[in-house]
């Protein structure tokens, strides 16, 4: 059975009682760190070919020797809504997508009921001389002062179509615990309209959203009470969402035995149904079912498919990922290139691997691990795009409790499942062992459970990730973001 991450274990603040169903969202104030204190100023890590040094400025810069990638890095700032650079915050759990028009939002959450924060650049930049304090904050989409029913999760989306304001509609989903919230911008995130409750009563844990064109959206998640996948539709803009299907049929062993990943929509290919477009939903479950009284590893990847828009789903396994343990390590991912391949992403808590369908899901191709150089491998993340496919999960050279974890960061060039280079750390963010038990862990849950990566229209790769904070070790949560500065772009994402 699937472990509870319901709030992403952030501490329970006050719901706001007050909150109307559909309210405009102008930005709030600063986010706090969970315990009352405020964080110390962050410490900055400049490290070549190796080695390690601490500076003064708030970005530093990590070059990777193969290949010669490099990143800029920095905690972002979340005390003065409207201006830019790197400070402090007190949020988790990050989200991060950039827009046709290069417009990159990224959100994270402060905790359930205490709402999300979000941070935006307008014609992203990224290349040599990139800073990763050039994010502007823009406050909260989904709650005023810290308060909110929202916070515990987060997922983003752009809309691949102008909307009626001539810009790509932003939403951001969170959840609330009672449901899920969905705020929604038309003006490149600068304000939000949020509409608190959008299904799922009486409980939900782990959304995620995906938009097709201007107006129309999927959100996902699972059902508490039954570990279904519900699919809600919206096509007014994210005003409102109606249940239309569920992932997985009711009949199907897997129905309450899965752990859900993201969901990902196909832009640039079209589906055979009219009026229908390509969506797929991340899965991990048993292989074989376990009877209705047994139970059973999550030991094989899935990818639900539907090409009607999300009202029928096929379930799809990855039949060479089947394993002789858990893949349910937060979480599984999939991505859909220009081209329509799909990519998938799983860990079996020792080490990451992909696969890739060139037939909607129909027979499918793996990778030998993609984590060559790490002790333990988990959170995937992967963006496929017209030229490769970018991939980021946190890893650690050695296993224990002194275990010290980065961000890690691979690439494949070819787009062929054995491309994959030798993968390098971007930035430490971790120190001590990681629990991904949701809310029952007692400790090590700092990183949550997952973090995210997207290319720009020229390809260069945008990270969003959770660090200790105040410093390596320490008890509570910041956001960072790291912007590539060299070696290779990959291409436009889907």
């Amino acid at each position: 059975m699937r472990r509870s991450r319901l709030a992403a274990s952030f501490p329970v603040l006050a719901l706001a009682s007050a909150a109307a169903v559909v309210a405009l969202i102008a930005p709030a104030g600063a986010s706090g760190n969970g315990n009352g204190k405020p964080p110390k100023p962050p410490r900055t890590t400049t490290t070549v070919l190796g080695t390690t040094t601490t500076t003064a400025p708030t970005t530093t810069t990590t070059t990777r020797p193969a290949g010669g990638t490099s990143f800029a890095t920095g905690q972002l700032q979340g005390a003065t809504v409207g201006a830019s650079g790197c400070g402090t915050n007190g949020d988790g759990e990050p989200a991060i997508h950039v827009s046709r028009a290069n417009t990159l939002v990224l959100g994270s959450e402060r905790g359930l009921g205490g709402g999300s924060d979000a941070w935006r650049q307008l014609n992203t930049t990224a290349g040599p001389g990139a800073s990763a304090c050039s994010l502007q904050y823009t406050g909260q989409p989904n709650a005023v002062g810290g308060v909110g029913a929202s916070g515990g999760d987060i997922d983003l989306a752009f809309g691949s179509a102008l909307n009626s304001a001539g810009t790509y509609t932003v939403y951001v989903a969170s959840l609330n615990g009672g449901s899920v919230s969905v705020a929604h911008s038309s003006d490149n995130g600068a304000t939000y309209t949020n509409v608190p409750v959008q299904g799922g009563l009486p409980g939900d844990d782990r959304e995620w959203i995906a938009v097709y064109g201007a107006d129309t959206s999927l959100l996902t998640f699972h059902d508490v009470a039954t570990n279904d996948i519900d699919v809600l539709r919206s096509t007014n803009g994210g005003s409102t969402y109606t249940q239309v299907s569920e992932a997985i049929p009711e009949t199907d062993y897997k129905a309450g035995n899965n752990e859900l990943g993201n969901i990902v929509i196909d832009h640039r290919n079209a589906s055979p149904v009219a009026g229908g477009f390509w969506a797929y939903q991340s899965f991990v479950a048993p292989s074989s079912d376990p009877g209705l009284l047994g139970s059973a590893a999550f030991n094989e990847a899935f990818v639900a498919v539907s090409n009607d828009g999300g009202s029928t789903w096929s379930d799809q396994p990855v039949p060479c990922s089947t394993s002789n343990t858990d893949l349910d390590h937060n979480f599984p991912n999939v991505s859909v290139d220009p081209a329509g391949n799909i990519w998938t992403a799983w860990s079996d808590d020792t080490n990451v691997y992909t696969a890739v369908s060139r037939d909607h899901g129909a027979t499918w191709t793996c990778s030998p691990k993609v984590s060559t150089n790490t002790a333990q491998a988990i959170f995937p993340w992967l963006v496929a795009t017209s030229s490769g496919v970018d991939l980021v999960y946190y890893g650690a050279p050695t296993t224990g409790k002194s275990q010290t974890w980065s961000v890690y960061f691979a690439q494949d060039p070819t787009g062929s499942a054995t491309g994959w280079g030798t993968p390098s750390p971007v930035v430490t963010v971790h120190s001590g062992s990681i629990c991904e038990s949701g809310v029952t862990c007692n400790g090590g849950r700092q990183l949550f459970d997952d973090f995210g990566v997207d290319t720009d229209q020229s390809g260069w790769a945008h990270i969003a990730y959770s660090h200790d904070s105040p410093d390596l070790g320490g008890g509570n949560t910041y956001t960072g973001y790291a912007v590539q500065t060299g070696g290779t772009a990959a291409g436009v994402p889907n």
